[in-house]
């Protein structure tokens, strides 16, 4: 590392400076940044360590790891049953069963919204298909909770012909009937 000591004149005139005037003065560092790679790799093994453990010991540490960082998805499920998009009354329990078999139905709720929203993406990356998104833009990931709120205006109306009641299902689009045929004959038959 070099350093330079420079002294200019405040007035900034040539020539030699009255005896009186202010210099001013500046330094100027001329150095080579060099990274001391055994500190940073002895840093970076301390801070990179963490324990896992399980008792399902035929798991390799990799999968192990991957599982754990699978967990976020999860979380996002249960942040999904708690916001106010989940349109649920607020409930009140206090019997611990009650508790217990509230839990147990939004677990399974939340079990068979992530089930559809993987079958859908799989038809989806399958069939090479996409659907619209919020914005109107193809994606080939939409969200469950998207392809529920496009459902919400479908309604079933039912009338009397001749003495036989007929039903008739209403607001049915394109989107909808592209969405049932990527899940499968079963659940457009539902529809129809």
């Amino acid at each position: 590392m070099d350093l330079k000591t420079i002294k200019k004149r405040e007035s900034g005139k040539r020539g030699r400076p009255a005896k009186d005037e202010k210099l001013l003065t500046y330094y100027s560092v001329d150095a080579e940044i060099k990274l001391n790679e055994a500190h940073i790799d002895q840093k970076m093994e301390k801070a990179g360590l963490f324990v896992l453990g399980s008792n399902d010991l035929s798991l390799l540490p990799q999968e192990m790891l991957a599982k754990y960082k699978e967990q976020d998805r999860v979380e996002k499920g249960f942040r999904f049953l708690k916001s106010d998009t989940f349109s649920v009354s607020k409930v009140y329990l206090k019997n611990k069963g009650r508790i217990q078999a509230l839990m147990m139905v939004m677990v399974l709720y939340l079990m068979i919204y992530s089930i559809a929203e993987w079958k859908l993406r799989e038809q989806i990356k399958e069939d090479n298909e996409s659907v619209s998104d919020q914005k109107g833009k193809p994606t080939k990931r939409p969200t469950m909770r998207w392809i529920f709120f496009k459902f919400q205006g479908i309604t079933e109306l039912f009338t009397q012909e001749e003495g036989e009641i007929v039903a008739e299902v209403l607001n049915m689009e394109e989107f909808h009937w592209k969405v049932l045929g990527l899940l499968g004959e079963e659940y457009e038959n539902i529809y129809l």
